[in-house]
């Protein structure tokens, strides 16, 4: 399986880079992985920068599991929601670094 989020820490913020190999969406696993990215760029107390790789930030909610209109469809809304909570109510400033599409739930994050 692709590494789908990398954390780097530097002098004066933490990187944390989106990269699914496609369209960065939002599936369980890639919101998994950014909760647990969040949780160690939070504990180092810096800025951080979110971003996905050259011309990619985000295609938003993984579109598979958004056909299916059912109980997993739901639990994808909680959590996208969340995460966009817990990105509003960081307890360090997050900055959005957008060098590509951002569709949907990517333009809310």
């Amino acid at each position: 399986m692709t590494t789908l989020v990398e954390i780097t820490d530097f002098d004066d913020f933490t990187s944390i880079v989106m990269d699914d190999g496609k369209a960065n969406a939002l599936s369980f696993d890639m919101l998994s992985a950014l909760n647990a990215a969040l949780d160690q760029a939070e504990a180092a107390g810096k800025c951080i920068v979110l971003a996905g790789r050259p011309g990619r930030f985000s295609a938003g909610f993984d579109l598979t599991v958004m056909a299916k209109q059912d109980a997993d469809t739901l639990r994808l809304l909680r959590s996208g929601a969340d995460l966009a909570l817990r990105l509003f109510d960081a307890p360090v400033p997050v900055v959005g670094a957008v060098s590509g599409h951002a569709i949907a739930m990517g333009a809310l994050l």
